[in-house]
């Protein structure tokens, strides 16, 4: 199978990473890691000396690519990694985290050989994965105040389009302070004019990708570019890391053909609609430009 490789990304170095020890969880979970997760684990959990080498990592992957999954892997390794460690996950809703914690995260965990290292609380609004260790899960709502409390040592917002400002970072960004560990995963597909805080997050690391900054921050984001064709197998092939692997051509020629182009755009090539050519078709936008003067 071709190799799909993201369109932007933090250049990986010749440092130590973390990655094998995540994988391992993986397969005990039986989640049989993809090259794009392999690929942004490993870029991600490089180590600078005895400190991660970013504090910040931004994932942007089309819907349906597996980053959950990955979340996952990466959530019950940095739980059995240390002692009292405490991870917090959010997702577009307190509702739509809980929905993954009790119904697709947890019955996986029951089915592996770490079943015995956790338990599930169930109580709304107080859902929590507890290790063995001490070590906790707690779900994240999307309020200014939520992430305000004891010190974290690992907060990953899925779903980042959702938010429309920067609260989120800033109620758990100083929870993080003293932990020199600590790191902060924001994952999303494209979103659109109201995703404020996500689109920064991409333009930033877009820019420091481009020019091989290999500290602070890291960006890997697979997207097509706005010329490209959304009809043609090829550019789907080019952009989506899970085509072949946990969806299929046909599939995606069927959304294709029953959804809004704008929404398919977004969804599956992950664009961003002021960055395709949408509307512009039939005439020009500098042509339009210049017939308002």
């Amino acid at each position: 199978m071709e190799p799909c490789p993201p369109r932007w990304a933090t250049p990986r170095t010749r440092r130590r990473t973390l990655a094998p020890q995540v994988a391992s969880v993986a397969k005990e979970l039986s989640i049989p890691l993809l090259p794009w997760q392999r690929q942004v684990l490993s870029t991600a959990l490089e180590r600078s000396g005895r400190r991660p080498a970013y504090r910040d990592v931004a994932v942007s992957v089309p819907r349906q690519s597996g980053k959950s999954s990955m979340a996952l892997a990466l959530i019950i390794w940095r739980l059995l990694s240390e002692p009292d460690q405490l991870v917090l996950y959010s997702a577009q809703s307190r509702v739509a985290a809980r929905r993954k914690l009790l119904h697709t995260w947890h019955p996986r965990i029951l089915r592996s050989p770490l079943a015995d290292r956790f338990k599930l609380f169930r109580g709304f609004g107080n859902e929590m994965l507890e290790a063995d260790n001490g070590s906790r899960l707690e779900l994240l709502s999307a309020t200014e105040s939520s992430g305000h409390g004891e010190s974290t040592d690992l907060v990953i917002v899925d779903e980042a389009w959702v938010h429309q400002d920067a609260s989120i970072e800033q109620s758990t960004r100083p929870t993080m302070s003293t932990r020199p560990d600590a790191q902060l995963w924001a994952m999303s597909t494209a979103g659109t004019a109201r995703s404020v805080w996500w689109r920064g997050k991409l333009d930033t690391g877009r820019t420091s990708a481009e020019l091989g900054v290999t500290s602070g921050a890291c960006l890997l984001e697979w997207a097509a570019a706005a010329d490209d064709d959304p009809t043609s197998e090829a550019v789907w092939r080019a952009t989506m890391p899970a085509l072949g692997r946990l969806s299929d051509v046909a599939t995606i020629r069927a959304d294709l053909a029953n959804m809004a182009l704008a929404e398919f755009r977004r969804a599956y090539l992950n664009q961003w609609p002021d960055e395709t050519a949408e509307g512009w078709r039939v005439v020009g936008r500098e042509l339009w430009e210049a017939s308002k003067l």
